[in-house]
C-alpha cells in the first residue's frame, strides 16, 4: 500500500507541476499578445518621442557638471561641457543659439548679474529616444539666487538637456511656479 501511495504523491507533485509550466506558458503568451495588441493603441493621439529607454548615467553626470559649474562660475568647466553649438529655450521666451565660445560669453554675462546661486537637485534621469536616435537629461531643480543687491528668489525649473557626443548641444527649460505650501517642502526637501 505504501509504495502505490508514494508513486500518487510523486504523480500528483509532477502533475501539478506540469499544469503550472503549461498555464505559465498560456499566460505568457496571452500576456505578449495582449500586451502587442496594447502598444499598437497605446496613444490615442500622435506622439512625436514615444518610444523610451533609460539612457546614460554619463549623460546625467554631464548635465550635473553644468549646474555646478554654473553655481561655482567655472568658465573652463563649462567649454568642456558644451557642443561646438548650443541652443537654449528659456522660460523667459529668448531662445539662445550660438557657437560654443559665443554661448560661454552670453553665460558669463547673465551669470554676474547674480551675486550666487545654488541649484538643489531634486530628481535627474538620462534617457534615450529610440525613434530618433537622442539622448537627453531631464531634470526637475530648485534654483536660488542672490542678486548683486541682495535680493534673494528662487523657482522651481524642469530642463531637459540633450546630449550629442557626450557635449550639450540643447536646452529646454521650463519654469514652474508651485504653491506657498510647496515651496515650503521644496525648501524642506532642499535643507535636508
Amino acid at each position: 500500500m505504501r509504495l502505490p501511495l508514494q508513486y500518487i504523491c510523486i504523480f500528483l507533485l509532477f502533475s501539478c507541476g506540469e499544469k503550472q509550466s503549461s498555464t505559465n506558458a498560456i499566460n505568457s503568451n496571452t500576456d505578449t499578445t495582449s500586451h502587442t495588441a496594447t502598444v499598437e493603441k497605446e496613444f490615442d493621439v500622435p506622439v512625436l518621442y514615444k518610444n523610451w529607454e533609460m539612457g546614460s548615467q554619463e549623460n546625467t553626470r554631464t548635465v550635473l557638471k553644468m549646474y555646478k559649474a554654473w553655481d561655482e562660475k567655472s568658465i573652463k568647466d563649462m567649454e568642456a561641457l558644451l557642443a561646438d553649438s548650443v541652443k537654449m529655450e528659456l522660460p523667459d521666451g529668448k531662445i539662445r543659439a550660438a557657437a560654443r565660445d559665443k554661448m560661454i560669453e552670453e553665460l558669463v554675462k547673465a551669470r554676474n548679474k547674480y551675486l550666487s546661486t545654488s541649484n538643489e537637485i531634486i530628481a535627474a534621469y538620462p534617457i534615450h529616444n529610440i525613434d530618433h536616435n537622442e539622448d537627453w537629461v531631464n531634470v526637475l531643480v530648485y534654483n536660488k539666487w542672490m542678486y548683486a543687491d541682495r535680493v534673494r528668489d528662487s523657482l522651481l525649473y524642469q530642463d531637459l538637456w540633450k546630449i550629442k557626443d557626450g557635449k550639450i548641444n540643447y536646452l529646454l527649460t521650463l519654469q514652474l511656479s508651485p504653491s506657498r505650501v510647496g515651496i515650503k517642502k521644496l525648501d524642506e526637501i532642499t535643507n535636508k
